[in-house]
């Protein structure tokens, strides 16, 4: 059975890493927020190393497992255009990166979740999902998690 979702084709599938309590990382998160703001900057300096550190092997896992078009000639380019931003540092985001596709942002929603196929403006089948973002953002949070509590 397929899953159901709404397009708007406009969007893109980015992996968050880092922000505020209310994010990805629930009560975690929160903790270290918390314990931030008594420690001071250094631990936010050691985090954010942690976040880059996760964000650019994230980056690199989704190179090497994102679908890959063996002819034509933008073979691999989808796959090669993952990189790994840091994000701004504000009063609000202690640590912050994004993991995204710079080169095919509009291709992520489409690969992973799948989508009709039109010619002539007929639906002539359904290319079908192709999930490779979501194992790297689940391993994404584990990760992080382990090394966080590392430190």
């Amino acid at each position: 059975m397929r899953k159901t979702h709404n397009r708007s084709g406009n969007e893109e599938v980015v992996i968050a890493i880092g922000g505020n309590g209310s994010a990805n990382y629930g009560s975690l998160a929160k903790t270290i927020q918390e314990e931030l703001q008594n420690v001071g900057v250094q631990v936010s300096d050691d985090m954010q190393a942690v976040f880059d550190e996760v964000g650019k092997e994230a980056a690199q896992n989704l190179r090497q497992t994102s679908p890959k078009n063996p002819k034509g000639k933008h073979s691999g380019r989808y796959a090669k255009g993952w990189t790994y931003e840091k994000g701004k540092r504000t009063r609000n985001y202690s640590a912050v990166g994004i993991v995204r596709n710079k080169t095919d942002p509009q291709l992520t929603h489409l690969l992973e979740y799948g989508h009709p196929l039109v010619r002539n403006g007929k639906v002539v089948g359904n290319v079908e999902e192709k999930e490779h973002i979501r194992p790297v953002a689940e391993w994404v949070a584990d990760e992080i998690e382990k090394r966080l509590s590392k430190l």
